[in-house]
């Protein structure tokens, strides 16, 4: 009996909301937009946010690859920018001395033509573009007048730095171009006085060659030498497999790695000695660690300045966040206080045939509830798409790269109903507490 009586009770409880519904359509449309707007806000503020952060990330990302490709960029013009500036190192046998090295413009002691293979088959990082070359002054006798001879063969490919070759292992840029079998390169000085073209035939030490190549004028050495075969000036000078210098571009970008060079070709290469021109390495070092520098101040700058946006949209969307949830609270706070007043000689009716204070409030906060939870349905969908089409994102609702997350589903589903039933809560217990007796009294 006391649970068909309580059947009974529930049955008339959701009747009266019911028929509260049909009677009060305004107020509670009302009310649920209140919570729909609340509710959408929220869950569309933190998918904005998030969207936001997605595309920072991205952003980040593509600006550190655009960096990166800059760096690159940045030291292969610096590589070429010391390429054509010549040669940065220069490897001599070590008994030679400085002093005659100075006077005479070349070496007096003297190398294998292997070593220069040995060195480009160790393996070393810090070396490249390897030149060994024979120089000596040489009396021309067929044209009576005397140059600096060089022997050449072209570079020694360096196979740890397989970017800079051909599949055929030929360097793809290299400093010094190989002369070919039969000819010769000469100085803008040489063969000016001599008045010499590409294309004339010349004879030196008793060989015949045809003019390949003048240089342009360069104001050192180089405008009075004549550039030869190696093979062929070993044969004129008399030294057969012999080199006099291994002539090399040391590719180090940081100064503190000088000297590194030396003791590696000495490892390699006991008897012979390295003269690093550490002005143009330092040069170089130097400016690649200021362009390293202002790429990072770039970077630091723009994630700084991103983070100072993202707050301010996130003190923005706090904002905005509690005006919505407070005018929600306040208007579901002021329809249920309405209701309560307009419902007062109701209340005491049902009070004074039986109904009971948690009875009664169960008929205003069940009111609220519904609202709540149509609303919190509502609000989330809304917001959803909303936050989705403001973020730019597109209508991506899983993955990791998705704006939507569960967290501010669930938060979303559950606010207005929160905020519903915390709202109407003092209305409705003002309402259970009201004395029948005083109310029909009134009546």
């Amino acid at each position: 009996m006391e649970k068909a009586n309580q059947s009974a009770v529930k049955m008339n409880i959701w009747h009266i909301i019911r028929n509260e519904l049909k009677h009060k359509k305004f107020g509670f449309i009302t009310g649920v937009l209140s919570l729909v707007i609340a509710t959408a806000g929220f869950v569309g503020a933190f998918i904005v946010l998030r969207g936001d952060e997605l595309a920072t990330e991205h952003l980040f990302i593509e600006k550190e690859k655009e960096l990166r490709a800059e760096m690159a960029q940045l030291e292969d013009d610096y590589r070429i920018i010391m390429r054509n500036m010549g040669y940065n190192v220069l490897i001599l046998n070590n008994e030679q001395s400085i002093s005659e090295l100075e006077s005479q413009g070349y070496a007096t002691t003297y190398l294998d033509y292997e070593d220069a293979w040995k060195i480009a088959e160790s393996g070393m990082k810090t070396l490249n573009h390897l030149m060994p070359v024979l120089q000596e002054k040489l009396f021309w006798k067929e044209k009576n007048t005397e140059i600096l001879l060089a022997g050449i063969s072209g570079q020694v490919p360096v196979y740890s730095k397989p970017g800079h070759l051909t599949e055929d292992f030929e360097y793809r840029s290299p400093i010094m171009e190989r002369v070919p079998e039969g000819k010769a390169d000469l100085g803008e000085e040489v063969a000016v006085s001599l008045n010499l073209r590409p294309g004339d035939k010349i004879t030196l030490g008793g060989e015949n060659f045809e003019v390949n190549r003048v240089y342009q004028r360069r104001g050192t050495r180089d405008d009075l030498t004549v550039w030869i075969p190696l093979d062929r000036a070993q044969a004129i000078l008399g030294k057969p497999g012999k080199i006099n210098g291994i002539l090399a571009l040391e590719c180090v970008c940081a100064t503190e790695e000088l000297g590194q060079v030396t003791r590696e070709v000495q490892a390699i290469l006991p008897h012979a000695r390295v003269f690093e021109f550490s002005s143009l390495i330092a040069a170089r070092a130097d400016v690649r660690q200021r362009a390293s520098r202002l790429h990072e101040e770039i970077l630091n700058a723009e994630i700084e300045h991103q983070r100072e946006l993202r707050a301010e949209k996130e003190q923005l969307a706090s904002v905005l966040i509690i005006l919505l949830i407070t005018g929600a609270s306040i208007w579901i706070f002021i329809l249920i206080l309405n209701n309560v007043r307009e419902r007062k000689h109701e209340i005491g009716i049902l009070r004074a045939i039986g109904f009971r204070r948690f009875q009664v409030l169960r008929i205003f906060l069940g009111k609220s509830a519904l609202m709540g939870i149509i609303a919190g349905i509502a609000g989330c969908i809304v917001g959803v798409l909303a936050g989705i089409f403001w973020s730019g994102t597109g209508f991506s609702l899983t993955g990791p790269e998705s704006p939507v997350t569960l967290p501010v589903i669930f938060t979303g589903l559950l606010l207005a109903p929160v905020l519903a039933l915390t709202a109407g809560l003092l209305p409705s217990v003002m309402a259970a507490n009201q004395d029948p007796a005083d109310i029909l009294c009134e009546q």
